[in-house]
This record gives C-alpha cells, structure tokens and sequence, in this order.
C-alpha cells in the first residue's frame, strides 16, 4: 500500500455514470446535456472497477459534491468492441450544495420525460424501487450502505487521538468492491490505511492480527483492530510491490522467506484452526469437487464462452476419479499441510529494504503449501521476461526450505505434478465465495471458477500422452510420486 497501482487498458473504453441522491429527499442528481438530461458522467482513465477515489475526486471537480460510492450499481462490456459502461451508487455527504443552472433533483415519477437513454432509465427505476421498498438484500457488504463511511470515520478519528496523531487530510475512500473497503488517512505521522472485510472475508482483521504477532517483521504494521467490525487500521507498507522488482535475487528471497513462514507454521496447524482459519485441507478439497462440476450454470457462463464449453464440462466430469486419486496421493507425499495465503502473488507482496510484507489474508486457510507457489508462478515468465529459466529459478528458491522434509528431487517432481491441483484449489474457493455474495454482485468474481477450471484441463492434457486419455491421466500423477510411495 505503499502506492496504489492504476490499472489501465489503453484499447478499452469506459463510460462511467454516478446516481447521486439527494442528500435528504428520494430525488436524484440530473445534468442537462446535448441530448437531453442524463446522470453525471465521464471517461475514466482507471478501469478497475472496484478503485473508487477517482470517481468521488471527478464528481467533486465537476460538481463540487463530496461523495462516497456505494457499490458499482451496473456494469456491461461489449468485448467485441472493446466498450464498457459502468453505473456507481453513490452517498451525498453535500448538505449545502447550490444546485447549478444546469442541473436537477428528478423524483422517480419525472423519469420518464426526462431520461432519453433507456439502459439508463432501467438503471435508476431499479435503483429507486430498491430505495423506496428498503429491501437491502442480507449479503450487502456494509460500506455499500448509506453512513458507514461516516461511522469508519468516527473510529478513526478516535484511534488517531488515542495514539496523539493529527489528521492532515481529509478521509479519503480508495477502494470499494465486495471483498473489502479501504480508507486513507495522511496523518502527522505517515500515512494509515482502514481496512474493511466482511461475510466470507471477514475474519481478515483477525487473521492478520494474529500473524502479525508471530512475524511482526513481514505482515501489515497495525495501529489498532476493531474484531467486531473487522477493521484494521495500519501503516503504509515502505517499499514497493514485488512486482516492481526487476532483480530476481529479491524475488527468491520474497519465496523463500514466505516458504520458510510455511514450514514453521506447519506445526501450528491446529492453532490456526482454533484461530478460525478456514479448514481447506486435501480431505476438504476432494468432498467438494463433484458438487462445483455438477453446477451447470457456475461453469457455463454465457458471456464467457472463451473459458469452459460443454466438452470442458463433459472432460471434468470424467477426470473426478482420477482427480479424487490424485487428492489421496497428494495428502500422502511427504509435504504437510500448513498455512496458506490463498491469493498469494507478486501485487500482495512489498519488498522492502530489509524484509518482505505479505499481505491480503482475506483468503488465507490450512491447505496444502504448493497451492500458493503455483499460482505465484503461474505467469512469472511474463513478469520478469529477460531471466533465463525464471519458473525454475523461483521454484527451487521457494523448495530450498522444504527440504527438511524432502530432498529437492521429489520436492521439484511433487510441485510440478500439483499444479492442476492448485488449479483445481482455486476454482473451489471461488466458487464457496461466490455463493457468500449478493446476487447482484456475483458478477465481480464469478468468471474466476471456470477461469481456473480451465487452466486446470490444460495442464492436465498438455503433459499427458497422445489421446489424452483417463488411463494416461491416472499414471500422470503416479509416476511423479512413484519415487516417495515406493
């Protein structure tokens, strides 16, 4: 968090729009244009759509309004032209505002001669029916609901007083999307972050608190911990993103400080239970794979048909025998089962001068360690181009700790076979995290299960002989444990 990264596709299009209410009325902010009346609106530079300041800083530009976002209310992509748009809920905290020549407060009976675009039309009787009805569906993340940004706002400014700091800035909200909300701070004494987590995610603000303890030197620095609201308030990390680095010596280090992390942790697994770190171990894998292959419309996405296709359906399906084999194997090779981070990649890491910070344990679990390093490594070579053999450099860097348990013959054979696993590991997180969000929301991470799914089958029938078939997929993990099961 040393710096908050811009995600930018230079030949994509976006159209963002903002709803924003009135500040005590159920009325809400037109603009007069060209073509008639519409809601406040601009191009942004930023595409993530979970990056949020931007939005509430172009507002306060045009319009001078001091906004928050709620939520991204609507969102639609046309991939065959490259064009999106983007509809944002937003909170009004203006309560003196002087409404422009230019502008008007529409109540939802005046829509309908006013509103020329239809898609938008749609958009706000949507969002006006949910207002008026107050049927806030139970999964909605508590930053998308009106006044808690005020009340985060409350307990830091309290925690800034306990510790005799002074605000230098206002309270800025960075990001907002379901997994978490993030607020800034520019204090006299560096800069603080909040951290918000909820339903699936939320026991971060405990998890990270417990680990910081343990390795104060390579997690988040926190100031304070609210464990009802799972809020952490912490310092900017010093250093700069892993994936900056253009020295591979510091991403050998990053692994293997992490792996040696894991090792140790490994003879902790039953306090990390008791912690509540979820229980993802390779007997919890395997009860969970026939349910996620039997749910048609988890992995058939329409709008996605480049990820799975009926094949790919009918191949899982196949594969289940052998991938419940494969678990078996796997829960007996040698390497135990110990802390995972879940979302571990080269974004989630800060090299820093001395030492690394891992950080993000939004997802983290007991499962097993290669998980992490496969997907760490999935892509490396597009990362760092110009380094000869980099996958292998950074695999052995991140095996080197393991060889208590194993030598590094068996150690490379293992990791390399559990990458379709990993895959396999990934795809059933998501899909748990899925059925925790809104409905309305699924949209944000939905694409991910048969994103991995996917992956999965090609790394399956890439190494598997001529025909790719379920006998040669049965002996594609037995040989490579052949060596420690003899």
């Amino acid at each position: 968090m040393s710096q908050v990264a811009v995600v930018h596709y230079p030949n994509v299009h976006f159209d963002y729009y903002c709803i924003i209410p009135h500040p005590t009325e159920l009325q809400v902010l037109l603009l007069a244009g060209e073509d008639g009346w519409s809601l406040p609106s601009f191009v942004p530079y930023e595409h993530h759509f979970g990056m949020v300041s931007h939005i509430n800083k172009t507002m306060n530009d045009q319009l001078g309004l001091n906004v928050t976002t709620l939520r991204c209310f609507y969102e639609d992509y046309y991939s065959d032209t490259n064009t999106g748009c983007r509809v944002y809920a937003m909170e009004n905290h203006s309560l003196d505002w002087i409404l422009p020549t230019h502008a008007h407060w529409v109540k939802s009976n005046e829509l309908d001669r006013l509103i020329v675009i239809p898609k938008l039309y749609q958009i706000l009787n949507s969002w006006f029916a949910e207002i008026q009805s107050n049927s806030i569906p139970e999964m909605r993340v508590p930053w998308a609901k009106l006044g808690w940004f005020d009340r985060a706002s409350i307990w830091i400014n309290r925690q800034l007083e306990t510790l005799s700091l002074s605000a230098t800035t206002p309270i800025e909200q960075v990001k907002s999307q379901t997994r978490s909300c993030l607020l800034r701070v520019r204090t006299t004494d560096g800069t603080l972050y909040l951290k918000a987590a909820y339903g699936i995610f939320g026991t971060e603000a405990t998890f990270t608190d417990f680990l910081s303890q343990l390795y104060p030197d390579y997690l988040p620095k926190l100031i304070a911990v609210n464990t009802e609201q799972q809020w952490m308030l912490m310092r900017e990390f010093e250093g700069q993103h892993l994936g900056q680095a253009v020295d591979v010596s510091r991403w050998e280090v990053a692994l293997r400080r992490y792996a040696e992390i894991q090792v140790q942790m490994a003879n902790q697994v039953d306090q990390l239970l008791d912690v509540g770190f979820p229980d993802r171990r390779i007997n919890q894998l395997a009860q969970r794979i026939e349910p996620l292959f039997a749910d048609d419309a988890a992995l058939l996405l329409p709008q996605n048909d480049s990820f799975l296709e009926q094949l790919d359906l009918e191949k899982l399906r196949t594969l289940i025998p052998q991938l419940l084999s494969w678990c078996e194997v796997l829960e007996t090779c040698g390497v135990p089962q110990t802390l995972v981070h879940g979302d571990f990649y080269c974004q989630n890491v800060i090299d820093a001068q001395q030492s690394n910070i891992y950080f993000d344990w939004s997802d983290s679990a007991v499962s097993h360690p290669f998980f992490d390093a496969g997907f760490f490594l999935f892509d490396i070579a597009q990362k760092l181009p110009n380094v000869v053999n980099v996958q292998a450099r950074l695999r052995d860097a991140y095996l080197e700790p393991w060889t208590v348990y194993l030598p590094m013959k068996q150690l490379t054979s293992i990791f390399q076979t559990t990458q379709p696993l990993a895959a396999l590991y990934h795809a059933i997180v998501s899909y748990e995290i899925i059925q925790h969000l809104e409905l309305a929301h699924r949209w944000e991470t939905e694409n991910t299960v048969p994103y991995y799914l996917k992956m999965m089958l090609g790394q399956i029938f890439s190494r598997l002989n001529s025909g790719g078939t379920i006998k040669n997929g049965e002996s594609y993990m037995g040989e490579a444990f052949s060596d420690h099961l003899a």
